[in-house]
């Protein structure tokens, strides 16, 4: 009987935490992989907060809540503003500049069907 309770009281859990997460909205940061610049490593930041640190041909994905969001590196010139709304992906792409003094990331976000083949191409790479 205890163990029946404990496996109700789980996928109870299960289904309260599903519903509440989604009405996050899923982003799916990524880098194509360069010949220059392939050394450089990007940090991914949301409000302020390092989620992770985006190295040639990577990808991270996260949940955002609904609302306006600055993602990209420390460097608050080079962010984006994000609008997210629930339940909705958004593809941001981390393209390599070449700079005087090394490089550095140029965002942009796309459309599923923009971003389509890069992340077909990242996806083959994680499996």
């Amino acid at each position: 009987m205890k163990k029946m309770n404990k496996i109700l009281l789980t996928f109870a859990l299960l289904i309260i935490g599903s519903t509440v997460f989604a009405q996050d909205a899923k982003v799916i940061v990524y880098r194509k992989r360069c010949l220059y610049g392939s050394l450089a490593k990007f940090q991914v930041n949301v409000d302020g907060n390092n989620l992770s640190t985006l190295k040639n041909k990577d990808m991270y994905q996260f949940n955002l809540a609904p609302g306006s969001h600055m993602i990209g590196p420390k460097q608050e010139k080079r962010q984006i503003t994000l609008n997210a709304k629930s339940n909705e992906t958004y593809y941001v792409k981390y393209k390599t500049m070449i700079g005087l003094f090394g490089a550095r990331p140029r965002l942009k976000i796309l459309t599923a069907s923009e971003a389509k083949e890069d992340a077909k191409m990242l996806m083959d790479k994680k499996m």
